[in-house]
């Protein structure tokens, strides 16, 4: 059934708002947008793209905290209906009062209003150019901000959150000593907007920050009616939920008389989401998915809300846990991230141009066929192919092998003869060429087998480089096996990677930790890999199984007497050549043999244990491509109150340069790598608690990913590499110059008081 308040929704890009009234949507008037009734139920519709792009949708259903069973069961329902009319393409979220998504706070800036009251109450919002009633308004968050109204006595106050006390016609602002710069411009906006919009114009702002004088102070408790700067509690008493586990979830659900979960097997694959079911996706950090294939029926998918709900009582959840719904075809790239291997990349590849890099530019096509071979090509190169401040041809200054607790300077070595071993940690501090401004890449490497007493060597060594060098250097953490591709490129395609180290005076070992020396049937394997020659190529020793090989691949087994140098059959002529060429060398006297996959002698796969069972995703690649092209960059700001509490708000994916604070910290994340900014102002807290902050942003993701695992790029203000740049819609890299500083905006604020 189609509705009249929706005939026009959706045509073009923006946001459009509807009220429950009497169980019907109603539109709102655009300039009450952001001020939402705590007794109502609002739907809101986010139309993205343009004429050029397809458009696409977010409906989000918004529950005041006093809404009615009525007004929240109309919105879902209607929220149905508006999907209906755009398609059945909308992804549905249910926000409810104080506990909104990031996504839905970033429409409204600079915050988000709560009122008392709602459409059924005759409630009516405060009078221009009113005063006689005194009020403390609550601004939480971040850069998601929130305002609602707070009793007005000192027990409210906390050190981690902004006040506007309004009392007639003063406007006192009560900026919390820890506030970043974007939040102290937001809060000064807020206030800015009260003074003209609710008091036309007629009132006096007062900034109360740590630079006030004690009697400006004093003249805030005064005015308050009670308390004093002591009072103020140090942290904010928030509501919230941790959920049990850091595991994510997918439940087929069956519907009868009780709800029934069938838990579904890892890894989850995008095949295991069958057309005729409902889906549950329970995320730790993104809340609860439900998933409606295209061919349930039409009551099922009108009343999915029922289904959420009963999940979350099922599970004990908070009722206001997020939810977010995805139908088939349609879903988000959050939803997809938590699936093994989601077909990002069609028949045709006609999203390539989506994910081809500034450096893959030149081998991209409109072609089909060479737009498939593109496709190859980065899924089979190295990781964090964009990060590349040069090509290599800078300086290699120093490296440092970390082992068994002791630092050996082996840049000769390095330089010689690249190889990196597991047991090992190293620190490699490289120069970039004059046409990259000459600036400093440290980067620390960890063996997938060393020790803690190494890899927290390894980290503080890249500190005190970092220390001691200029303050723009970047510096990246590279786990064993993910080495970006400039990594590989400051060696010039010469890397090995081997199994050992200092642990076994450099003997080949196996993944069985098994010595040359120690048994005759001595097998190692390893897999050539590159897209570029003297670039991206290396030599890294695998597991020694017949799982290990794939279709796109070129693997070289060692044997006491052999080494066969094995062709997959969808394997480049690059890694075929590459692959032939280390068989030789690893040979060093040994009979050298060329296998095409499907030729094997017996002796080959008796090595290994056996021949393989045939896989599913026979060609590693199109995994890999998929996994980078799945989920848009996603930007994090962190906060770090002065005791310590570490928060992160995700912001709307149309972040722009302006929402980095030189006084913050946030985490930009590619999906492949972390990219931890740094302003040039922030606070010797926020420093110090760097690794913290990404211990904990990994923490609880749910991801396959750790701590260990996650490539990181520390990037400061002002150094930012060409490809993080290129994530925000603009940049300019004297914008922080050209911004208005706090104490002017602070200025201008106090001299637009009325006389």
């Amino acid at each position: 059934m189609d509705h009249p308040a929706f005939v026009e929704a959706g045509a073009a890009a923006g946001i459009e708002i509807w009220t429950i009234e009497k169980f019907e949507p109603v539109p709102i008037d655009k300039k009450k947008y952001g001020k939402f009734y705590n007794g109502d139920s609002y739907i809101v519709l986010k139309t993205t793209g343009d004429d050029q792009s397809a458009l696409s949708y977010d409906a989000h259903f918004w529950l005041g905290s006093k809404t009615t069973q009525d007004k929240k069961g109309s919105a879902a329902i209607w929220t149905v209906t508006l999907d209906d009319m755009l398609g059945g393409r909308a992804v549905h979220h249910r926000e409810v009062q104080g506990h909104e998504t990031g996504q839905f706070l970033g429409y409204f800036q600079p915050a988000i209003r709560y009122l008392e009251g709602g459409n059924e109450s005759g409630f009516n919002e405060v009078e221009t150019n009113a005063g006689a009633e005194k009020r403390l308004l609550r601004l939480s968050g971040c850069d998601n901000m929130r305002i609602e109204e707070v009793p007005t006595e000192a027990s409210s106050l906390t050190k981690d959150q902004c006040f506007i006390l309004e009392n007639e016609h003063d406007i006192f602002v009560l900026m919390p000593e820890g506030a970043k710069a974007t939040q102290r411009r937001k809060i000064i906006s807020v206030a800015n907007s009260l003074r003209d919009d609710y008091h036309n114009g007629r009132a006096t702002i007062e900034i109360i920050d740590e630079f006030s004088s004690d009697e400006d102070v004093a003249l805030f408790f005064e005015t308050l009616g009670s308390g004093s700067k002591e009072d103020i509690a140090d942290d904010s008493a928030e509501e919230s939920y941790t959920r049990d586990g850091t595991t994510v979830s997918l439940y087929k659900v069956l519907t009868g008389d009780e709800l029934e979960l069938v838990a579904v097997n890892r890894p989850y694959k995008q095949k295991h989401l069958t057309s005729d079911a409902i889906f549950i996706l329970d995320t730790p950090c993104s809340g609860v998915f439900l998933w409606l294939g295209s061919d349930v029926d039409a009551d099922a998918k009108k009343n999915y809300h029922d289904v959420a709900q009963k999940y979350l009582e099922i599970k004990g959840y908070p009722s206001w846990l997020p939810v977010t719904r995805v139908t088939e075809g349609a879903e988000s790239s959050t939803f997809r991230q938590f699936f093994n291997n989601w077909e990002t990349v069609g028949t045709g590849y006609s999203s390539v141009r989506s994910y081809v890099s500034e450096f893959d530019a030149g081998y991209y096509s409109g072609d089909a066929e060479e737009s498939a071979a593109t496709a190859k090509l980065i899924g089979k190169s190295a990781a964090a192919r964009g990060y590349m401040p040069d090509l290599g041809a800078g300086s290699l200054e120093a490296v440092f092998r970390l082992s068994g607790c002791e630092q050996e300077d082996v840049t000769e070595k390095m330089a010689e003869s690249p190889a990196l071993y597991s047991s090992e940690c190293y620190v490699v501090k490289y120069q970039c060429n004059e046409e990259s401004d000459g600036a400093y890449v440290i980067y620390w490497w960890i063996g997938k087998d060393a020790s803690i007493d190494d890899k927290k060597a390894a980290r503080e060594l890249a500190t005190d480089l970092e220390v001691e060098m200029d303050e723009t250097v970047t510096v990246v953490k590279v786990p064993h096996g993910k080495e970006p591709k400039h990594f590989l490129s400051i060696f010039h395609g010469n890397l090995s990677i081997f199994y050992g180290g200092k642990d076994v005076d450099y003997a080949p070992v196996n993944s069985c930790n098994k010595t040359s020396s120690e048994e005759d049937a001595f097998v190692r394997l390893f897999r050539a890999q590159g897209t570029t020659e003297g670039v991206d190529t290396r030599f890294i020793q695998v597991s020694e199984s017949s799982d290990t090989f794939q279709d796109d691949g070129v693997f070289v087994l060692e044997t006491p007497d052999v080494v066969y140098c094995w062709y997959g059959k969808d394997a480049l002529p690059l890694e075929r050549e590459y692959g032939s060429s280390c068989a030789q060398k690893l040979a060093d006297g040994k009979e050298c043999q060329e296998v095409e996959q499907g030729e094997e002698p017996g002796q080959f796969w008796d090595a290994l244990g056996g021949i393989a069972e045939e896989k599913e995703d026979a060609s590693g690649w199109t995994l890999e491509v998929n996994r980078r092209v799945t989920s848009p960059p996603t930007l994090t700001t962190v906060s770090v109150s002065v005791t310590g509490k570490i928060k992160f708000e995700e912001l709307p994916l149309d972040y722009k340069q302006e929402d980095l604070s030189d006084d913050g910290v946030y985490v930009l994340d590619t999906g492949e790598e972390l990219y931890l900014w740094q302003g040039k102002n922030i606070p010797e807290r926020v420093k110090s608690a760097r690794g913290q902050i990404i211990e904990e942003y990994i923490a609880d993701d749910g991801l396959d990913r750790t701590v260990d695992s996650a490539i990181v790029v520390t990037v400061k203000q002002g150094a930012e590499p060409k490809v993080f740049k290129n994530i925000f819609p603009s940049w300019e890299d004297d914008m922080w110059d050209n911004q208005t500083s706090y104490e002017d905006l602070k200025n201008e604020a106090m001299a637009a008081n009325s006389k």
